[in-house]
């Protein structure tokens, strides 16, 4: 039998609902549908025999459902219940029908771009973490400035002060760092956004980089502060003065299962707002 993974929110009555709806209907049709709840699902936790996954929820159970499926980046066709959503693109309405078309051969899959990210102390891996949407290095519970030293591609790339540092994926580009001034990206191009969070200098600016250059970022050794990092907003660790945090680029990390009634910039267009409509 074939065989599939959902993830979703236990505690949300309409995300249960759905869940055993679809559940029935995979089984149906001959596809065994395994559940994991969103806030409990670990990386690498879903079924390594699952040919496809499905989120129901917003962008965060989507997240979640993608660090699950990234020892082995599987199609997710992720559908939206949340409040606001760009990365969900399905609707609660048109589930069985994208399904259907997916098991069909009807829809088309985006890979996007991951970021990994390894805290290094010393000679050894402290933490390690996969990012869909973005990185942050911040202070922990406190509003003072941080000092962190900047690599970018091998090359020095100055010492920051300020809130913190924010590297995002494209996917991630309309969330965290888009709130921190940052452009939003088309979520396929193969670059990653390097955001300042309140910069003490007013000369830091978000920046685009390949993503094959590895960033690299050190906690000034004189902190005063408790520093960690955040990955997606879901997963952090505190960090040392000495701790190296290394990100690179993957692509690929996510496969999405592409919805055929709306693309990125119609969805961009109704979520932020623009005025004037499609014709202006």
């Amino acid at each position: 039998m074939r065989k599939s993974v959902i993830v979703y929110n236990k505690a949300n009555e309409l995300a249960v609902s759905l869940y055993e709806t679809m559940r029935e209907w995979l089984e149906n049709r001959g596809i065994a549908a395994s559940g994991c709840d969103s806030h409990s699902c670990r990386t690498g936790e879903a079924d390594p025999e699952a040919e496809f996954a499905v989120s129901i929820g917003g962008d965060g159970t989507f997240l979640s459902c993608a660090r699950a499926v990234s020892h082995r980046p599987i199609p997710i066709l992720p559908i939206h219940l949340g409040t606001f959503g760009f990365i969900t693109e399905v609707t609660q309405n048109e589930w069985s029908e994208m399904l259907k078309l997916w098991l069909d051969g009807g829809l088309r899959i985006e890979e996007r771009l991951v970021i990994d990210v390894k805290v290094w102390r010393g000679e050894h891996i402290a933490a390690q973490f996969t990012g869909v949407n973005d990185c942050v290095v911040s202070t922990v519970g406190s509003c003072k400035l941080i000092r962190l030293a900047l690599s970018l591609g091998g090359f020095d790339a100055g010492h920051f002060l300020g809130d913190g540092l924010l590297l995002a994926t494209p996917t991630g580009s309309t969330a965290y760092s888009l709130a921190a001034g940052g452009p939003i990206m088309v979520p396929n191009m193969a670059a990653m956004i390097l955001t300042p969070i309140c910069p003490f200098s007013l000369s830091w600016r978000p920046m685009v980089i390949p993503d094959t250059d590895q960033i690299v970022i050190k906690p000034d050794p004189g902190q005063k502060v408790d520093i960690q990092i955040a990955v997606d907003g879901q997963e952090s660790h505190p960090l040392e003065k000495h701790d190296r945090v290394i990100i690179t680029g993957r692509q690929g990390g996510v496969k999405i299962i592409k919805s055929n009634k709306r693309g990125f910039y119609e969805v961009v267009r109704s979520k932020l707002g623009w005025s004037g409509g499609p014709y202006a």
